[in-house]
């Protein structure tokens, strides 16, 4: 048999090495630029600003000193770094007007306020509520955000004594108590009625001594499940003994068991559900804002003043306090951001305008509010809203 000559190994192709290497390197630059990309947007979130001591001499040319404040999230304030909802908004102002910016950071509202009245400031922003009273002072912008303020309440709300006030007179639990008392009455009757003339130191035949006597009877028997020591001497009234107190321990499990019901529930839920139901209570608020003029005239009470929001809600949690008021997006944001165990209370109350608070008789006034009214159209205003509350 002859053998087949061996058949000499193909050559490799010159080309496949390139390929490979091409290929590597195509997928190496994938993976870095999947790794890298986040990092690089992520350091274009933050827009850098210029920040200034608010006493510094004032600017030149159309260099324009905007006042602010930590509001979050329409102001952050990080390390001299503002970013916010507020100061993109303005950054945006600032660019249509023609000007450039420098920032300046105090503590409140009403020093912003200040600053832009005695014009240390060319303008304010934060979240300033547009009210009667600061247009007294101050020129504002058109609204630009419309807030609108909210009770907080810590979870389970009402103390436990006004808890177990409320449940007593609460027409759930009163119900099932009258006819308990109903039966208990008519039960304590049907016995002495016909026990009266059997035993006179058990049931006496004189009324008000039998009917007592019957009606401690009837209540001990319903309690105790009938060990009430009393001599039943006729088949009528042992039936109706035997009836009494089947029904009467199903009447009072039945009330025991609402009662149990009422109180969970309570503790679960807040009782206080709208600013009707302030009168009364201890509410706190941050001292100086407009929601401290808003509880006087709406739900005309006098707050308790904080210096900070997280001051406010830790005197609420502490039970120093029954409920928080403040702007709705402010509170709502330091609730989510600090983790609190507290209630948020549906839904907001009033409408709350926020404007750019300018100089009265500034030239900034009439630019400022054609920016305005031209980022609401062109649709700038629902990217920004959209970009710092999403789907809120």
């Amino acid at each position: 048999m002859r053998r087949r000559p061996p058949t000499p190994p193909r050559a490799r192709s010159p080309r496949a090495p390139a390929v490979v290497a091409a290929l590597t390197a195509v997928a190496c630059a994938w993976l870095i630029a999947l790794v890298t990309a986040p990092t690089a947007a992520a350091q274009t979130d933050t827009t850098p600003v210029t920040v200034v001591d608010c006493d510094a001499p004032a600017p030149e040319g159309d260099t324009l000193r905007i006042a602010t404040k930590s509001l979050e999230p329409f102001v952050f304030v990080d390390d001299e770094e503002l970013r916010g909802f507020s100061i993109d908004y303005w950054t945006e102002v600032a660019g249509r007007i023609g000007a450039t910016t420098e920032w300046c950071v105090a503590e409140t509202v009403g020093d912003i306020i200040a600053l832009a009245t005695d014009s240390r400031a060319d303008a304010a922003i934060a979240g300033i509520s547009i009210t009667s009273d600061r247009e007294a002072i101050i020129d504002f912008s058109q609204p630009y955000y419309t807030s609108g303020q909210q009770i907080v309440t810590a979870t389970g709300g009402a103390s436990t004594s006004r808890t177990m006030f409320g449940l007593i007179f609460s027409r759930a639990f009163l119900f099932p108590v009258s006819i308990l008392i109903l039966l208990v009455l008519v039960v304590s009757h049907l016995v002495w009625w016909f026990e009266r003339g059997h035993d006179s130191e058990d049931f006496p035949y004189e009324y008000r001594r039998g009917i007592g006597e019957a009606i401690w009877w009837s209540t001990v028997s319903v309690i105790t499940g009938g060990e009430a020591v009393k001599n039943i001497n006729t088949a009528l009234s042992r039936l109706i003994a035997v009836f009494w107190m089947l029904v009467g321990l199903f009447l009072l499990a039945f009330v025991t068991a609402r009662a149990t019901s009422l109180l969970t529930i309570a503790e679960l839920e807040s009782d206080i559900s709208g600013i009707e139901d302030l009168a009364g209570r201890s509410v706190s608020t941050v001292e100086g804002t407009a929601t401290v003029d808003f509880l006087r005239t709406e739900a005309r009470l006098e707050p308790r003043q904080a210096e900070t929001l997280a001051a406010a809600l830790d005197d609420l949690e502490a039970g120093r306090t029954d409920a928080v008021v403040f702007d709705a997006p402010v509170i709502q944001y330091e609730i989510a951001a600090s983790n609190r165990d507290l209630q948020l209370v549906e839904p907001t109350l009033g409408r709350d305008p926020y404007g750019i608070a300018m100089p009265q008789g500034s030239p900034l006034v009439e630019p400022v509010n054609a920016a305005v009214i031209e980022i609401g159209r062109d649709g700038t205003l629902d990217e920004l809203l959209a970009e710092w509350f999403g789907d809120n």
